[in-house]
């Protein structure tokens, strides 16, 4: 099966891509082009024909348009910009002479002690873990500088990444997860689902990717046109751009180019996003009509001051920024051929082009004065107290997009990272805190957020007594970025409140579509407005259209726009556990109750190790009548997690529901013993007390739910009615 693989595989053109898993996140940009000069080229511009120049290219389409050595002919400078840089070689096959070094070691040992067998037999490269019987046979290579990581390919289709990967500055191999134990198991092993290539990295990788995920068999028929991304990735409508070209009909576009385009064609792989289309995002398109993207309230997927924490990419980061909320793209910067900066960030020319004129409201600086660091010295480079680097996969540091203001502060408060300790590392925090307070006293900018800080501290760590700090910093927000992220919040928080009521109908007005569905969500969590939903069917947003369907997805109807894209998000996603668990609920809803088992447990699969998704499916088998099926779910997640207090919960409902009222107090019992702070587990065992006459033990629960939630009528009343 793998030599087939390979065999396909190494059939293919020997052609690059680039790997965002592997490689630095730096930007791609949607940018046209003109045969007759391309320096007059600009990102997001297509080619518009007259009517005759179309008839020319519909006669003149070339076999070869998409390839990047068909853009060379008329872009000899962009092309060169491309060649060598890191979007050419973050992704190759594997080649002797490039990869004989690493892998003629013989050997290799990983951080946790784990011992590896490196072949390197004609050609044909392996790793292989000692002990394992997991495939090794390599097919690819990702990333060329300051890592690369190595492709295998597994049955289904699939290509997994090898956790061990070498680093070709230090001549060593290491292992990206460090020394975590990490089995067969988990979702984040390197031969389960949290590291498939199909799924997690080629869409990014690829030009013209499409994954092909097929749910009913479990299988993936990926294709793609080029290994890389290259030229057709970014830019729209090139088969007729190439063949005008290459006619002498090409006419200039007379409209100026698009840059939010070209900032959405960046995001569509230098964001952190859920997609919502079947890799249907094309050059030209809006982010919004395919991605919903990743803001800080997820926890821990940024830190309290606003950087990335996780593997977030960039584009969040900038659009949250004050420069981003004004209009910086990432061509302000980048060379999107190249994506090296446009001006060296060493003397600060870069930061300066806009700090020394003003652009964009920039603030005028004077670096020497403002750094409090000698001229030549890196203190002084705007870049390294704003764009501090964050070291991913081991080894791979990366730059911040946030352009935060250090704050030794937080470190103490929230143990966020600083720049300042960073750099003086022989210091303590307290001293740079110092420092910062002198250098900057009373600044309101570091006060605002302190108080954002504070504030996200407390719903992360679940510390928030009520959402009105949230409101505020609603109510002061221009950023929508950061307004949506307060919506979201206030969705978990607390949706039934009045203000949270008046928050989200007003920021359903809102031009942003990112705002749009925020809102909704605080809707999606009340009973009272359904009519809001429905009518947020027919949004002119996907992404909006999106999130109502999904909070309506009991009521889905195939013939509805909505609905059937909707279907296309939870397909495209089954290779995921929330995907298939959501494809499942569609399919209990149609009665295609064996589909739903299936996907269920393919869910499952993908994280074996995981209870509460165990738990998740137990609730799914018995909702379809299979309350024994549910209960061996419950189990098998019980051996995984013994304290988890809500598979014993859990487990005293799917006895309550065989009608085993004894076995269903024992449970619950159990249940409140590992968790006695939930209410609603308290009134299930007062209930089920209740039903076999234990009247004192069911009043004892009783008022136990009520002590903990004395707003709830339902406990009062129950417990009345015993008195």
């Amino acid at each position: 099966m793998f030599a087939s693989i390979l065999k396909f595989i190494r059939a293919r053109p020997l052609l690059i891509f680039v790997g965002l898993c592997s490689a630095n996140t730096l930007f791609v940009a949607m940018v046209g082009c003109s045969s007759k000069d391309a320096t007059e080229s600009g990102p997001g511009s297509q080619s518009k024909a007259s009517p005759e120049a179309q008839e020319v290219q519909e006669l003149a389409l070339s076999a070869d348009w998409y390839h990047a050595e068909s853009c060379r002919e008329c872009h000899e400078s962009q092309y060169n910009d491309w060649l060598g840089s890191h979007h050419q070689l973050a992704h190759r096959r594997v080649d002797p002479e490039r990869d004989a070094e690493a892998f003629l070691q013989g050997e290799a040992v990983d951080q946790a002690g784990r011992d590896y067998t490196l072949n390197a037999d004609e050609g044909n490269f392996a790793i292989n873990e000692t002990g394992s019987e997991l495939p090794g046979e390599i097919a690819a290579v990702i990333g060329e500088t300051p890592i690369r990581q190595y492709l295998i390919p597994f049955p289904g289709g699939r290509f997994q990444i090898q956790g061990m990967t070498w680093d070709p500055h230090k001549k060593q191999w290491f292992n990206v997860f460090g020394d975590e134990e990490r089995d067969t198991g988990d979702w984040g092993h390197w031969s389960q689902q949290g590291m498939n290539w199909n799924s997690n990295c080629a869409w990014c990788h690829m030009t013209d990717y499409k994954k092909n995920y097929d749910m009913r068999t479990h299988e993936y028929s990926s294709s793609w046109k080029i290994e890389g991304i290259s030229c057709i990735q970014c830019h729209a409508d090139m088969d007729k751009h190439v063949a005008a070209a290459r006619s002498g009909s090409y006419a200039k576009p007379a409209s100026p180019p698009d840059i939010k385009l070209a900032m959405d064609n960046c995001a569509s792989c230098h964001a952190r996003r859920e997609e919502l289309t079947a890799n249907g995002f094309h050059a030209g398109e809006s982010f919004d009509e395919h991605f919903r993207l990743v803001l800080p309230d997820l926890p821990n997927a940024y830190f309290v001051d606003g950087k990335a924490n996780e593997e977030d990419y960039v584009f969040a980061s900038l659009k949250m920024s004050r420069m981003g909320h004004k209009g910086v793209s990432c061509l302000d910067c980048h060379n999107p051929h190249s994506h090296e900066t446009i001006l060296p960030i060493e003397d600060n020319s870069l930061c300066m082009r806009c700090h020394s004129t003003g652009v964009n409201e920039a603030k005028i600086i004077d670096p020497v004065a403002h750094s409090h660091h000698p001229l030549d010295s890196v203190g002084n480079q705007c870049v390294s107290c704003h764009m501090p680097h964050r070291l991913y996969m081991q080894r791979d540091a990366r730059r911040d997009h946030g352009f935060t203001i250090p704050d030794p502060q937080m470190t103490i408060d929230y143990d966020v990272p600083n720049a300042c300790t960073d750099c003086h590392a022989d210091q303590s925090v307290e001293w740079a805190r110092d420092a910062v307070e002198k250098w900057y006293p009373n600044s309101e900018r570091r006060t605002q957020l302190r108080d954002r800080a504070k504030t996200l501290h407390e719903y992360y760590t679940g510390e928030s007594e009520s959402a009105d700090d949230v409101h505020r910093l609603l109510k002061g927000e221009e950023n929508v970025y950061w307004r949506s992220a307060y919506l979201r919040i206030l969705s978990a928080m607390a949706p039934g409140t009045p203000e949270s009521l008046e928050a989200a109908l007003s920021s359903i007005k809102s031009e942003s579509p990112v705002e749009r569905e925020s809102a909704y969500r605080i809707l999606a969590n009340r009973n009272d407005r359904l009519g809001d939903l429905q009518r947020a069917l027919y949004d002119p947003s996907r992404l909006v259209r999106n999130q109502a369907a999904d909070t309506l997805s009991s009521m889905f109807n195939p013939s509805q726009t909505a609905f059937q894209e909707w279907q296309v998000y939870a397909e495209a996603n089954a290779d995921r556990p929330a995907g298939a668990l959501r494809r499942a609920e569609l399919a209990i809803a149609q009665g295609e109750y064996a589909l739903a088992k299936q996907l269920a447990e393919q869910a499952a699969g993908f994280d074996r190790n995981n209870a509460h998704l165990l738990y998740d499916i137990a609730i799914m088998f018995a909702r379809i009548g299979d309350v024994d099926g549910a209960l061996r779910k419950i189990e098998s997640a019980k051996q995984l997690d013994l304290n988890l207090g809500l598979l014993w919960f859990g487990e005293g409902l799917l006895y309550a529901e065989k009608g085993d009222t004894l076995k269903s107090i024992d449970s619950m019992k159990t249940a409140v013993q590992k968790d006695p702070n939930q209410d609603r587990w308290w009134y299930n065992l007062g209930v089920a007390y209740m039903q076999v006459g234990q009247t004192e033990n069911a009043k004892s629960a009783l008022s136990k739910a009520l002590e903990l939630n004395p707003a709830q009528a339902e406990y009062r009343q129950v417990l009345n009615g015993l008195q």
